[in-house]
């Protein structure tokens, strides 16, 4: 009888030569593979998910890497993940981009287009696509306009965005509403969780760095 030579590390050690050899589809393949082979509980997963950060990287999918690098650090706060992730990341646990201004222009739009699908995904089309970003785009001027961002850091904006209506059409918004919203509580001291305070899962970063850092719409599965 045959005697299998499979290792179930194989894939993984494959992925880190070729990222080595800069073949970077190829290791995002593998790397990829690699992390679906463990269970959510494995001590090997965030150093699977730190490699497939540097490959999302690598091919300038920078959302999609911090993603990755994100759940990473969870498992391993002390580690090179860790690291990585804030370097790369803005005050809203999104992928940094080079200005500001743009970055609290995404928050925003995340946030509102997030209220906005309810329970999908995606958007239907590119029609309705277009029209929630004119609308988003006509609010944010006015929102820079009245100053309300003045004097306001990360934590400070995103509740803001929360509360704003930003005036999307009502035809177009008809599952707005129809999703729950999250409430962050911290069960152990009895109140709710500010975007500033310690995340209660013990990762040690504020909560809008981790369980409730702002998604950008790359990162949702495409609808």
């Amino acid at each position: 009888m045959k005697r299998s030579t499979k290792c179930p590390d194989r894939g993984y050690s494959n992925g880190r030569r070729a990222l080595a050899l800069h073949r970077d589809l190829e290791a995002l393949r593998l790397l990829r593979a690699a992390v679906d082979e463990l269970g959510p509980g494995d001590r090997l997963l965030s150093q699977r998910l730190y490699w497939l950060g540097i490959a999302l990287l690598r091919l300038g999918r920078r959302d999609l890497a911090v993603k990755s690098l994100a759940s990473a650090q969870k498992l391993a706060p002390r580690g090179h993940a860790r690291s990585l992730y804030g370097r790369l990341v803005n005050g809203y646990g999104m992928a940094k981009s080079s200005c500001e201004d743009h970055d609290d222009f995404r928050a925003f739009y995340s946030v509102q287009a997030e209220r906005y699908l309810g329970g999908r995904t995606a958007f239907r089309d590119e029609i309705e696509r277009e029209a929630v970003s004119h609308a988003l785009a006509g609010a944010w001027i006015g929102i820079v306009a009245s100053g309300l961002l003045d004097d306001l850091d990360c934590a400070g904006k995103l509740q803001l965005y929360r509360k704003i209506d930003a005036g999307i059409p009502s035809v177009l918004a008809e599952t707005r509403d129809s999703r729950a919203h999250v409430i962050p509580v911290d069960f152990r001291r009895d109140r709710r969780i500010g975007p500033a305070d310690r995340c209660s899962c013990g990762s040690g970063l504020p909560w809008r760095l981790c369980c409730g850092r702002t998604v950008s719409p790359s990162e949702h599965p495409r609808g």
